[in-house]
């Protein structure tokens, strides 16, 4: 088994070269971010090539060659990750947030216990603070449909700020209850003259002071498991977004 997992055709392809410049592919760079993360136990997101159903998981282990996961509870997601070819994987630390691909996985064991062993990967995407910075849309021009855990019925909010890692969402409290940890999943959010895109949610953390207005509530949420054709589309809106802001300022020059 080689040491270093090849990136498949489609990840090549990531993002149509988008995010390039914040590719890392020095691979003891790589192990050091991972390293890292393991040091301290920092929850990771996975799912398997294809699949739309992720699952948080942790990362046990880093050496020179391979990394080691926490299986998952469920038989069947086991089965599905160890019958991918790869595993997309998603974690953040220090404000910074990472995205790679691995694969396929082995069962092994870490500590006595099972667990998931992988090569490390040829390449991994590294975010900083920095490229997450929030935009404020033009007011009501951007809305976001909601489906709420509480049986699927959907909400329309809009929405206050956006950026790469997240958004901002507002809506009445008559029409939605935010509970900080709450995964809203299959939420739409239009975006102007490029089209819909779904997204899954977590909500971080809940608005309640009184200048939102007592009748509102706000609710900041951290994008989960975004697809490539997802992470397009919005990085297109923000930097649409930054276009129409410069040529403001440039008009009032």
């Amino acid at each position: 088994m080689s040491e270093v997992s090849p990136p498949s055709e489609l990840d090549a392809a990531d993002l149509d070269g988008y995010y390039d410049k914040f590719y890392v592919h020095d691979l003891g760079e790589i192990r050091h971010h991972l390293q890292r993360l393991a040091g301290e136990r920092c929850a990771l997101t996975v799912r398997a090539e294809g699949s739309d159903h992720s699952m948080a998981t942790m990362l046990l282990r880093v050496d020179e060659a391979s990394l080691w996961i926490d299986v998952p509870s469920s038989r069947k997601l086991l089965d599905d990750w160890m019958g991918a070819h790869l595993l997309r994987i998603e974690g953040s630390i220090d404000r910074a947030a990472l995205r790679f691909s691995a694969g396929p996985a082995w069962l092994d064991s870490f500590e006595d216990k099972p667990a998931l062993r992988l090569s490390l990967p040829a390449r991994m995407l590294y975010l900083q603070r920095r490229e997450f910075m929030r935009r404020e849309p033009p007011s009501g021009t951007l809305v976001c449909h909601l489906r709420l855990p509480d049986g699927g019925h959907e909400v329309r909010a809009s929405i206050r700020d956006i950026g790469g890692g997240g958004l901002a969402i507002v809506a009445t409290r008559a029409e939605a209850t935010f509970k900080t940890g709450d995964v809203l999943e299959g939420c739409r959010i239009e975006l102007p003259d490029i089209g819909e895109v779904e997204v899954n949610l977590q909500i971080r953390h809940v608005l309640t002071r009184g200048h939102i207005g007592y009748d509102a509530a706000q609710a900041g949420c951290e994008f989960v498991g975004l697809t490539p054709a997802a992470q397009r589309k919005l990085f297109r809106y923000l930097m649409q977004l930054d276009r129409d802001q410069l040529a403001r300022r440039r008009g009032l020059e």
